[in-house]
Parts: C-alpha cells; sequence; structure tokens
C-alpha cells in the first residue's frame, strides 16, 4: 500500500512539473538572495535601502552596502509533524502534505537549487542535507508517508530557534502543516522569505456531525465524551474562523505569504496559486 502510494505521487509530481508552470514559477524568486560582500561610498544611482546608516554616522560620508547576487536559491522545505495531520475525510492531510512536499521538491531540484528537507514536531526529527540530487526525492517522500505523527506536537518557537542558529544564509522557507497550533514566525520571516501552506480537511472547518461522541486527541491521546449540538458546533466554528483570522493577521504583518490546500484539492493548481500571489 505504502509503495503503490509512493509511485503515485512521485508519477504525478514528475507528470505535473514538467508539463506545468510551478518550475517556472519558483524560478522567478532567482536573484532575491543576497549576500554581503563589502561597503562602499554611495554614489548616485545606488539603492537607498542598502545605505549603511551605522557607517555612515562616523562622518566619513554616506556608506552603503554592496551586496553580491546569488544565481541559485537555497529552499527549505519544512514538514511540521502534529498529531491532528492524522485526519482526513477524502485523503489524510499527512498524504497531501507529502505530495505537496514533492512538488515543491521537484521543482526546487529541477531549477537546480539547493533543497534541504526537514521534518520537524517539538524538535529537529530528520534532516536532509542540502542537495541537488533528484533521486532523493524518493527518500523524503517515503520518510513523509511512514512517518508516524500520532502523539506529535509541533512547537513554532523550538523550529524558529533552529532555523536562526543553523540556517545562516537567506533561505526561501516552505512551512507545510495544518498550523492549528500557536504561530510566531516573525524572529525568522524578517531575515528570510517564508511561505506558510495550510494543510486542512473541511469537515475540520465545517463538521456535520452532532449527538454523543467519544474523541481522542491525536496528540495528547487523551479521551473524552461529548455530547454536540448545533449550539456547541456553532461555537467551535466560531474558535476556528477566529485562530484563522489571527493566523492571516500574523502572516500579513511579517509578510509572511500563505495559503490554504484542502485535502479534495488539486495540490498542484493550489500550489501554483499561491506562489503566483
Amino acid at each position: 500500500m505504502l509503495e503503490n502510494r509512493l509511485k503515485q505521487i512521485l508519477l504525478k509530481v514528475k507528470k505535473k512539473v514538467f508539463t506545468g508552470n510551478l518550475g517556472n514559477t519558483l524560478s522567478t524568486f532567482k536573484g532575491t538572495g543576497l549576500d554581503f560582500s563589502e561597503i562602499k561610498d554611495y554614489v548616485i544611482g545606488d539603492d537607498v535601502r542598502t545605505i549603511n546608516w551605522k557607517s555612515s554616522a562616523k562622518g566619513l560620508g554616506v556608506k552603503v552596502n554592496l551586496f553580491n547576487e546569488e544565481r541559485e536559491l537555497n529552499i527549505v522545505v519544512a514538514f511540521m509533524t502534529n498529531g491532528s495531520i492524522n485526519f482526513g475525510t477524502k485523503r489524510i492531510k499527512q498524504e497531501v502534505m507529502a505530495e505537496v512536499l514533492g512538488f515543491l521538491s521537484y521543482s526546487s531540484l529541477k531549477n537546480g537549487d539547493n533543497l534541504t528537507t526537514i521534518f520537524f514536531d517539538e524538535k529537529l526529527e530528520k534532516l536532509f542535507k542540502p542537495t541537488k540530487n533528484l533521486g532523493l526525492i524518493e527518500d523524503t517522500l517515503k520518510y513523509a508517508l511512514e512517518l508516524n505523527p500520532i502523539g506529535k506536537r509541533v512547537d513554532i518557537n523550538s523550529f524558529c530557534h533552529f532555523v536562526n542558529s543553523s540556517l545562516k544564509r537567506k533561505f526561501l522557507i516552505f512551512l507545510i502543516g495544518d498550523f492549528y497550533e500557536d504561530t510566531d514566525l516573525s524572529s525568522i520571516s524578517h531575515k528570510n522569505e517564508v511561505y506558510a501552506l495550510i494543510v486542512r480537511d473541511r469537515f475540520e472547518e465545517n463538521p456535520q456531525f452532532g449527538g454523543d461522541l467519544s474523541l481522542v486527541d491525536p496528540v495528547t491521546l487523551d479521551e473524552d465524551n461529548l455530547s454536540l449540538d448545533k449550539s456547541s458546533i456553532s461555537e467551535y466554528r466560531k474558535l476556528i474562523k477566529e485562530h484563522d483570522e489571527n493566523l492571516y493577521e500574523h502572516f500579513l504583518m511579517h509578510k509572511i505569504k500563505y495559503g490554504k490546500i484542502y485535502t479534495d484539492d488539486d495540490v498542484f493548481v493550489q500550489i501554483s496559486q499561491i506562489l503566483k500571489g
């Protein structure tokens, strides 16, 4: 079963990337990475945004930072492992997230970029080191499909600490998860270009059930017996909406691009639309 799903995703990814334009969309980011080179005197025509105010304040004239433009991208795809991704009415969210990972990885490597793949929960779970080898995609997809998320919890603060302490250059970072946890990516968004790809099932946001239920929390594994009526379901929907509105407000405030992919969506089409903005 796992091997069949792996082959299906690999075939879909290769076919869509070759016949679609996702690779071309990613290539538009080229040249946005800047590597500091030196400080020089300001001349008319220099970008005022590169003025080094600290050096200029020394009274030796206006100084600007000079950068070398990077021609290839440094890309990180982060698979955020939470117990809640083991759910789906059409497809399991974990499988959809694996497909998202496959599309981004294949497009990146097809463009000749450096790809780092991270699996993260409360800590670094698995790191696939920077590579340009297309053959590695099968390994990362297999890992994404095989991992057991039950009982695991995403810690965004730990992830940001890992990024800031380990990734010294500017990166294009794609986070894939369902983003139900408290999320603050401000500490990594000022230096890196960050995308948040939210994978959800429509049933989670708009449940169509009621009555007496016995539920198990996929993160804490706590069991609870609930009696749900129209009022409690309405309140639940309201809480989800408020959570997402706060999430989007945070993303907009810190210039983090984002988009939602549902388990019944065409993943390739949704990713393409998100990247095009």
